[in-house]
């Protein structure tokens, strides 16, 4: 990555309030690109073109009456990659302004809950799977296994062939993440077999988990529970990081299960997006 590119992200990253946004951005520094244009960030993941929430436009504000056109506008200017078919907006801000305007023109709204958990908060979950062996994983077979988990789970809002693109080009690059040492890919086994998975990485710090995912035969049994407990003692004793993060749907079962673990909701992650938008008009 350019010097200057980078030097930019410093000084736009230490501007920003919420710690979901933070932890993105601390992520897509591995490989992707972030430049600070002044009154928005633009973010890019050259590795996976597909990835919505990588290939976006932040702000430091919610939208206002009237913004669609200027942002979308920004957006086709900045993001000039053909495999980019999509607009994603995100924004600094706990409030959804005016992000009607946007839906009204076929944007979805995501509203995630962003939860944060210290070394002391961490506890086992009244619904724990004694039985589950949780390691990091290594090699080809542990990968493979891992991504056969999240595709056998595949949920998502585009068609699940689009998902699958997503998540192998995910897994692929939090390979190549952990292979240099900015995190660690964990397993969760039962008799041998991975059947859940999810990772964390670090800057200074702050931590972050990503991809939690449970085989659906292995759901409602404690698995992710005791996986997310392991991880992340893990990450306090390893890493050497104070704070960590998890950003979930908020209206998903998920949240839950991270709270009964310590996490605790701080803040929501808010943003839109539109698949195809750079191909029908904007």
């Amino acid at each position: 990555m350019p010097g200057r590119i980078r030097n930019l992200l410093a000084f736009a990253t230490m501007q920003l309030r919420g710690l979901g946004l933070r932890s993105d951005l601390m992520l897509i520094r591995f490989d992707g690109e972030v430049a600070d244009r002044g009154d928005h960030l633009v973010v890019r993941t050259p590795t996976n073109p597909t990835f919505f929430w990588g290939n976006l436009l932040v702000f430091p504000r919610a939208p206002r009456p009237g913004d669609r056109p200027v942002w979308t506008s920004l957006f086709a200017a900045a993001h000039t990659d053909p495999r980019v078919r999509h607009m994603t907006f995100a924004w600094d801000e706990d409030d959804e302004g005016a992000a009607a305007e946007f839906v009204a023109a076929g944007f979805r709204l995501d509203r995630d809950v962003v939860l944060t958990a210290r070394a002391a908060d961490i506890r086992r979950a009244p619904k724990h799977h004694d039985g589950l062996e949780v390691r990091p994983i290594a090699g080809d077979a542990d990968w493979d296994a891992a991504t056969a988990v999240h595709l056998a789970g595949v949920d998502g809002p585009l068609p699940a062939e689009a998902m699958a693109t997503f998540f192998r080009a995910q897994l692929a690059r939090y390979r190549r993440m952990t292979e240099a040492g900015r995190g660690v890919w964990f397993g969760g086994f039962l008799d041998g077999r991975l059947v859940a998975s999810l990772g964390v990485f670090h800057e200074g710090t702050l931590g972050r988990f990503q991809l939690v995912a449970t085989h659906p035969a292995h759901r409602r049994q404690g698995v992710c529970g005791a996986l997310v407990y392991a991880a992340a003692r893990h990450a306090f004793a390893r890493f050497g990081v104070e704070t960590l993060v998890m950003v979930a749907d908020e209206a998903y079962h998920a949240a839950r299960i991270y709270e009964s673990v310590g996490f605790r909701p701080v803040e929501h992650l808010l943003g839109v997006w539109r698949s195809d938008a750079l191909t029908d008009g904007g």
